[in-house]
């Protein structure tokens, strides 16, 4: 028969699962952040690579335009052949600006985030050592739970409820949902210390024992 320590070790169960879970999230928040900040440096590069294409094209535009000025033409097509070999050079001298920003942008943000990952990966490194002292941990304490209390208390915890799988009665209620218990079902969980869920909600009921120990 379960008595209330049987509720504090299913309570210490639950925080050493929830903390390790909690790391696990962290390690993945830390691998998003760096995901985010690649595809950043390769949409730059992107960019970069477009700009100097069209680099390119504005330089044969220009090579063409010379060709072309280097042949005897009327003053009225010199003229706008002039004209156009200005707005040209002028856009590429824009372009030319943008490519060197790109660059220093690049060199500097790769540099940035090859720091990143280093502090990333020494980070993940600390916290799968951390959770996995948890899980040991979690792992070692479950064969001192009443038979199915972790088979039970993981389906709950499949469905990550809101401030987490334990409720308790206030009156003959569910202090979360308000679900309303019969004496019955009250003595059952708060003298025989029996694990029960709640029929709305699905939280865990813990004993008044076990919430004001």
């Amino acid at each position: 028969m379960a008595d209330v320590d049987d509720f504090f070790r299913l309570k210490e169960y639950d925080s050493l699962g929830r903390e390790a879970q909690g790391l696990a999230e962290k390690m993945e928040e830390g691998l998003r952040r760096l995901k985010r900040l690649e595809d950043e440096l390769l949409a730059r590069r992107t960019q970069l690579t477009e700009r100097t294409a069209a680099r390119g094209q504005l330089k044969h535009q220009i090579a063409e335009l010379e060709r072309r000025l280097a042949q005897r033409l009327s003053p009225e097509v010199m003229d706008q052949l002039e004209n156009q070999g200005l707005e040209l050079l002028s856009a590429l001298g824009e372009l030319e600006s943008l490519i060197a920003d790109d660059n220093t942008f690049i060199t500097g943000f790769t540099q940035t985030i090859q720091s990143i990952q280093q502090e990333v990966t020494e980070e993940n490194q600390r916290l799968t050592q951390a959770r996995s002292n948890l899980l040991e941990r979690a792992q070692l304490l479950r064969p001192q739970l009443p038979d199915g209390w972790a088979e039970t208390h993981a389906k709950i915890a499949q469905k990550k409820p809101a401030h987490g799988v334990f409720t308790r009665l206030t009156g003959l209620t569910c202090q979360f949902c308000r679900y309303s218990v019969s004496k019955v079902f009250e003595s059952e969980v708060d003298t025989q210390f029996q694990l029960k869920s709640c029929a709305s909600c699905g939280r865990l009921f813990l004993p008044y024992k076990a919430v004001a120990g």
